[in-house]
């Protein structure tokens, strides 16, 4: 299939609306569902399909990965890690940070070096990110961070 010579982005401006109330409450239901307890009501976030509602912060999670800004990414990977606790850092790095740093590595990398730099804990969180489709320089500089050897 020849290339259209654009990339189709389906980026939802309702993620960016959210207030700080709801990312909070986003990312403790999630932290909640990861850690097996019953996790709180969850704020009204945005349906993609709504004649297929998503009910669990988990099956949100993808898809603000694909549809919500790079930024708004961003405050939900600050908002957990802020929140979040040994069992769920794993899922963080593995999840939301990968995807941020495959798409826009480029942008956000110098962040993820200053948190991890001042705060040992998020310099730790990293150790369980994988490249996946991170830039080769992008990955060097996250390994660095993490003071971790690239594996």
């Amino acid at each position: 299939m020849p290339s259209l010579g654009f990339s189709m982005a389906l980026l939802d401006p309702r993620w960016d609306a959210l207030p700080s109330k709801d990312w909070d409450g986003f990312a403790k239901a999630w932290i909640a569902e990861i850690s097996g307890v019953e996790p709180p009501a969850l704020p009204e976030l945005p349906q993609i399909f709504p004649d297929d509602p998503i009910t669990s912060a988990s099956e949100f999670v993808v898809p603000m990965n694909f549809t919500a800004s790079a930024e708004s990414q961003w405050r939900f990977i600050e908002v957990v890690f802020r929140h979040g606790n040994d069992e769920t850092m794993g899922h963080l790095a593995a999840g939301p940070v990968e995807h941020l740093l495959s798409k826009h590595g480029d942008e956000y990398i110098e962040r993820i070096e200053t948190l991890a730099q001042s705060d040992p804990g998020f310099a730790s969180m990293l150790s369980t990110c994988r490249k996946h489709l991170m830039s080769e320089a992008v990955w060097q500089r996250l390994c660095r961070a993490r003071n971790k050897p690239e594996s």
